[in-house]
């Protein structure tokens, strides 16, 4: 008989802690896929992107082709393939539905929050590990990017993990952690071009300046890890650049990374200190946590170099993307977990010296940007209440209660030095918002989203008369995608005419401002108007109409219908979008105004 051996008293001690750890673990997985999944089945795809990266996946499928990439038919260049075949494993598991599209950045949000999770347990202790992650968690910009088809939380959670790899290869040598790192450099790659390793040297860079530990690059294996990321990253990128014959790389050096530097690239532009700015909004409330945090970290890099990484981690890419005249609040998506592991660091500087946050240095900033920011959320959502149509109030109100209540409770906890119970409060409020966000207040909006309910009907339509759609002004790429076809976009009445003569038979949106041209063409064609669709539109406010028509030329064996045809499309060669009086066509009883129109037509 065997006697056991007697209990290490180490192994006692750590078993609760351990234990703990799979808890808080098990309970940040939890959260982040409550929230990131919430609602996600119930609103469509928002433009422009999310259809976009959805109908491509699916016109990918539909080919059993994994390599080129296409929209509406048409080559997309935008971004690289890696994406593509990511959701199509989501198309796998939950359809091809608005649901299965968002799967991957569902499935990429959950799993950076674990990264951050390990490396702050690694970096700061169990607790700080714990409060920056519920922190990531529940911020606003992670929760939102993880709900979208696209490619910033993948991309977020690659960087995130490469920036583990280093902290890590600071700490040891290790072959295993710089494959890692070179493989997700080649990922992020294959993912969205350069920036992530332009995002990655800019922290590193600014990492070394400010105190952060240096070891790491000289044990990153450059001499075989680089031929390992070209490995990885070279075979599909050498593919479509023969596949295309050039113009892929003419698209994505040219356009998608020039001019993105040089311009405002799709009016996306930004005034300087645009990231700090939309930060007050994307990562509050943690964003109030930070001036201090930030100050507290820079008096103390030199003798702290997880201060100097995470500030470098943090400050880099800001610098960066503030010299890129293209801004949009997501690219700064991969440097909020360096903000939220600041924000958790300060939280448990302040619980050991059991002060309140108006002690320390911009302290009292922090309060004010806490109180006053919960305070205009509330406001703001009060007024869209007021302006938005009526079953999107209710949400409105009871979500703007649960922020102004939380903001105030918060407020109050840090004053009486109640820190990390403020945090969790707030983390709470937080998760309660955008639960409610997908689960209410989106779904409410839905009915009121005309892309996906015109998209639909043209489909329907096109199948029973047997129909050709095309797109007119109205193309936006979530009806692309509710179409489940591609579409001919018609940009001039040549165009139009010569796929009516085609087809026989077409069907389109028609926008309120196109419908007095077709009103003047209909002595030789027979708009047969099916449906008028309404929805509201938030960048204007006000409510918007487009009609539905099946479209036909009328028999040519009456004279007048000839003569009316023939005469407006000796005019039809015109841009769509030109002003009314370079798009009406002349009437052709009158000479003088063919003439004028045609000498008109002969200078241009």
């Amino acid at each position: 008989m065997s006697i056991p051996s007697p209990r290490d008293p180490q192994d006692s001690r750590e078993t609760p802690a351990r234990r703990r750890r799979w808890a808080e673990a098990a309970l940040i997985v939890a959260l982040a896929l409550t929230l990131d999944l919430a609602g996600n089945g119930r609103y469509s795809l928002f433009d422009r992107d999310e259809p976009r990266y959805a109908a491509c996946t699916r016109e990918m499928q539909a080919r059993g082709d994994w390599l080129y990439p296409t929209f509406n038919g048409e080559p997309r260049y935008h971004k690289p393939v890696l994406i593509y075949w990511l959701m199509r494993a989501g198309y796998a598991l939950g359809g091809d539905n608005p649901f299965g599209a968002r799967l991957a950045s569902v499935a990429a949000g959950t799993a950076t929050c674990l990264v951050v999770l390990r490396l702050g347990r690694r970096m700061l202790g169990d607790r700080a590990g714990f409060l920056a992650t519920l922190m990531l968690t529940t911020a606003p910009i992670m929760v939102i990017e993880s709900k979208l088809a696209t490619t910033d939380a993948t991309l977020t959670l690659f960087l995130v993990a490469a920036q583990a790899c280093l902290w890590e290869l600071s700490r040891r040598a290790s072959r295993g952690l710089a494959a890692g790192f070179w493989v997700l450099m080649a990922l992020s790659l294959l993912t969205k071009g350069p920036v992530g390793m332009a995002l990655i040297a800019s922290a590193g860079v600014v990492s070394w300046w400010w105190g952060g530990p240096t070891v790491i690059w000289r044990r990153l294996r450059w001499r075989w890890g680089i031929p390992l990321f070209l490995l990885v990253a070279a075979p599909w990128y050498l593919y479509i650049g023969f596949a295309s014959h050039g113009d892929f790389y003419r698209f994505a050096l040219g356009k998608q990374i020039a001019e993105r530097v040089t311009t405002q690239m799709e009016q996306h532009g930004g005034f300087p200190g645009y990231y700090i700015a939309v930060s007050v909004v994307a990562f509050y409330p943690w964003v109030a946590l930070l001036p201090a945090a930030y100050l507290a970290a820079w008096s103390r890099r030199r003798l702290d170099p997880r201060l100097g990484f995470l500030l470098g981690w943090a400050i880099g890419p800001l610098i960066l993307l503030e010299c890129v005249r293209t801004k949009l609040v997501h690219y700064y998506l991969p440097a909020y977990p360096a903000c939220a592991l600041l924000a958790a660091w300060l939280v448990r500087e302040l619980v050991t010296e059991g002060v309140n946050l108006r002690r320390w240095p911009l302290g009292r900033l922090g309060l004010g940007v806490l109180g006053g920011v919960g305070l205009g959320l509330g406001a703001g959502s009060v007024a869209a209440a007021v302006v938005l149509p009526a079953p999107v109030r209710v949400p409105c109100l009871v979500m703007a209660a649960v922020v102004v209540t939380g903001a105030l409770w918060g407020l109050r906890r840090m004053e009486r030095a109640a820190t990390e119970r403020a945090v969790v409060g707030l983390a709470a409020t937080w998760a309660l918002t955008m639960f409610l966000l997908g689960i209410w207040l989106l779904p409410a909006y839905e009915s009121f989203r005309m892309p996906r309910r015109v998209g639909e009907k043209l489909a329907v339509l096109s199948r029973r008369d047997r129909a050709e759609p095309i797109l007119l002004s109205f193309q936006e790429p979530s009806l692309i995608h509710a179409m489940g076809r591609p579409a001919q976009m018609v940009r001039t009445w040549e165009r139009f005419y010569e796929l009516l003569d085609r087809h026989g038979t077409l069907v389109t949106a028609i926008i309120p401002l196109e419908w007095p041209e077709f009103e003047r063409r209909m002595a030789y064609l027979d708009v047969d108007v099916r449906e008028t669709v309404e929805g509201f539109s938030l960048t204007k406010g006000e409510t918007q109409s487009v009609r539905l028509a099946v479209i036909r030329q009328k028999p040519l064996n009456d004279p007048a219908v000839a003569h009316a045809a023939a005469a407006d499309r000796r005019w039809s060669k015109h841009p769509w979008e030109l002003p009314p009086e370079l798009t009406e066509t002349p009437a052709p009883s009158d000479p003088a105004i063919s003439r004028a129109r045609a000498e008109q037509l002969e200078i241009e």
